[in-house]
């Protein structure tokens, strides 16, 4: 028995030599309406997991980046940083104009930001002039059950029209 502080916990192997796959879907959706329907059975479904399959990392670009648009970019993300650190700078010192701390981080972060993103995106010398989103996306998702309760899920979905007989 895995008694080690993996345990139990979805990644250890051991843990998954024991989840056999009872149906495979295209969407999340569909996955989640099995688990769903499951459930409304009164099927144990701790016992159940959703794996996404077949990973492929997509890159959606979003459009071009310029210095300006890094600059503004990274001033929003400045400003933020700004506003959390004078929040914590206010919890120490209560005596302070909390308007001008909050002013004051606020400028600073988005200034220090601004300068920051714009020094960044001018080294990259025009190897990479736009800005993008990754994911990783599943071509499909198992519906997996722990080894001692397949049957029992089989004959619920069944049941339920969901897998053939």
């Amino acid at each position: 028995m895995n008694t080690g502080p993996a345990a139990g916990r979805p990644g250890n192997l051991a843990d998954a030599r024991d989840y056999r796959v009872i149906d495979e879907v295209r969407s999340y959706e569909q996955a989640e309406h099995e688990i769903d329907t499951l459930s409304d059975a009164g099927f144990p479904v701790e016992n159940t997991r959703i794996v996404g399959v077949n990973l492929e990392q997509v890159e959606q670009v979003t459009g071009r980046l310029s210095v300006a648009k890094a600059a503004a970019s990274s001033a929003l993300g400045g400003a933020s940083f700004g506003l959390f650190v004078s929040l914590f700078f206010l919890l120490f010192t209560p005596s302070i104009s909390y308007w001008r701390v909050l002013l004051f981080g606020v400028l600073a972060g988005a200034i220090f930001g601004a300068v920051y993103g714009a020094i960044v995106q001018a080294m990259q010398s025009g190897r990479r002039d736009f800005a993008s989103v990754r994911s990783l996306v599943p071509n499909s998702y198992e519906i997996q059950v722990r080894s001692q309760h397949v049957n029992e899920s089989i004959a619920i979905l069944q049941e339920a029209g969901i897998l053939a007989v």
